[in-house]
């Protein structure tokens, strides 16, 4: 319930402007609640990403190239075992479609090579 009667000693006009005031603050304040929210959100974004870039390269590169894990680079190189293996494994499949390939191409070329001598 909104209490109305202390309203009616105003004269309609100014009941009407302090509505549309009202109206219009009300638009413009979930316009402003946007930007604040989205200019938090690229601050956030700017802090995260100066944090990677400049503080997090220093112990990256300290990690990679300092003196007591010296061979970081090296560690980054080396192909974990699973990669290892599947890799295998995908070599073995190529050698085979390959194999079979030509098994295929053997067989079609006896197979226009009789039916020639048929014709």
């Amino acid at each position: 319930m909104v209490e109305v009667g202390g309203l009616r000693k105003y004269p309609h006009v100014l009941l009407s402007q302090a509505f549309d005031l009202k109206m219009r603050m009300t638009a413009y304040w979930n316009v402003v609640l946007r930007r604040l929210i989205d200019i938090m959100a690229l601050h956030l974004q700017l802090s995260v990403s100066n944090f990677v870039n400049k503080d997090m390269e220093i112990e990256i590169m300290n990690d990679l190239l300092g003196p007591n894990h010296g061979g970081g680079i090296e560690r980054m190189l080396e192909e974990p075992p699973s990669i290892a293996v599947k890799r295998q494994k995908l070599i073995k499949s190529i050698k085979k479609l390959k194999e079979s390939k030509e098994v295929v191409c053997k067989i079609m070329d006896d197979r226009f090579t009789h039916t020639d001598y048929l014709v």
